[in-house]
């Protein structure tokens, strides 16, 4: 079953379809569950959904300005949603669509009635709808994180570096397979925040700069930056860059499974939706460097990817 359980009415349903979209860009199509993709023929309804809720990790509910009209109802299927979640102990985040107010307490039915003090999320429904999701993110994957015990994605101290390590190896090897003398050339390395300033020659560089843990998934923010003695060679690596992660996705074992003692974790890499040069300016003053923004998971292998496969990347 999936992470994420999507609750709405059908009168919402339009905003539904647009936050389901977005959260399985970056969760990952199994990760989100919404009845409408989700169940299968031939089977009870109720049944179906009270199963998923209770295998699920967090219940998002969009309330939107007619959602309080049936919820006392009896058999509301919301209000069952709702209370399927909190008797099992599942984190109930209300997202509230548009101007919609938060329900007071008194007109909510007893067994939901503390989701009225739960701190809400506005998500507008026009130009702000992606500001306000990128606002609602870091409650999820707080709420995901907080759940999971250690497991082998962090059981080895040293995974982040390895990881890093091991993108940076198979860039390297890549690279001296190129026909392309200016991709032959380039040194690439992983740099830290005083790295920024002692950059010369030409080199191609990966800087972490957050990290995301997701249940049993952890995720690893960085930018590929490109450093040259001229425009064009910059643009060239750039280029060269992004048709190899498009073509690799996942990271062979040679490159990062060989410094494991468990090679049962897989590195999977895909597009980013973050700003590189807002990352930029955080870490440095130095001028604006022609950089590319991706998301590495390390997973147990066989798990589905947290995002969609690599399809672009964020260029600046």
């Amino acid at each position: 079953m999936a992470t994420i359980f999507l609750s709405y009415r059908r009168t919402d349903g339009p905003q539904a379809c647009r936050i389901y979209d977005w959260l399985t860009a970056r969760f990952g199509n199994d990760a989100v569950f919404m009845d409408v993709t989700a169940i299968p023929f031939a089977v009870s309804f109720s049944d179906f959904i009270r199963e998923a809720i209770e295998e699920s990790r967090v219940l998002i509910t969009l309330i939107g300005a007619d959602w309080h009209k049936r919820i006392a109802e009896p058999n509301d299927s919301v209000c069952m949603e709702i209370e399927t979640a909190l008797v099992n102990g599942i984190p109930v985040l209300p997202v509230l669509i548009g101007n919609t107010p938060m329900p007071d307490r008194d007109t909510l039915p007893d067994a939901i009635a503390d989701i009225a003090a739960q701190n809400a999320v506005t998500v507008g429904v026009l130009h702000n709808f992606h500001s306000h999701m990128q606002s609602l993110l870091p409650k999820i994957e707080s709420i995901l994180g907080a759940m999971s015990a250690e497991s082998e994605v962090t059981a080895n101290p040293q995974i982040v570096q390895l990881a890093c390590r091991g993108i940076v190896d198979y860039l390297i090897e890549k690279a001296g397979h190129s026909s392309n003398q200016s991709v032959q050339m380039v040194d690439w390395r992983t740099i830290g925040t005083n790295d920024f300033g002692n950059m010369t020659g030409n080199h191609g560089t990966l800087f972490l700069h957050r990290i995301t843990r997701l249940a049993e998934l952890l995720e690893l923010h960085f930018i590929l930056s490109f450093w040259g003695h001229a425009s064009d060679i910059e643009y060239v690596l750039a280029g060269w860059a992004m048709s190899e992660l498009e073509r690799t996705p996942v990271i062979p074992e040679n490159h990062f499974g060989m410094y494991l003692e468990n090679s049962a974790l897989e590195l999977k890499l895909r597009r980013s939706d973050e700003d590189a040069r807002q990352i930029w300016k955080m870490v440095t003053d130095r001028s604006l460097r022609l950089s590319l923004s991706y998301v590495a998971t390390i997973a147990p292998r066989g798990v589905a990817p947290v995002g969609p496969e690599i399809k672009a990347a964020t260029v600046i």
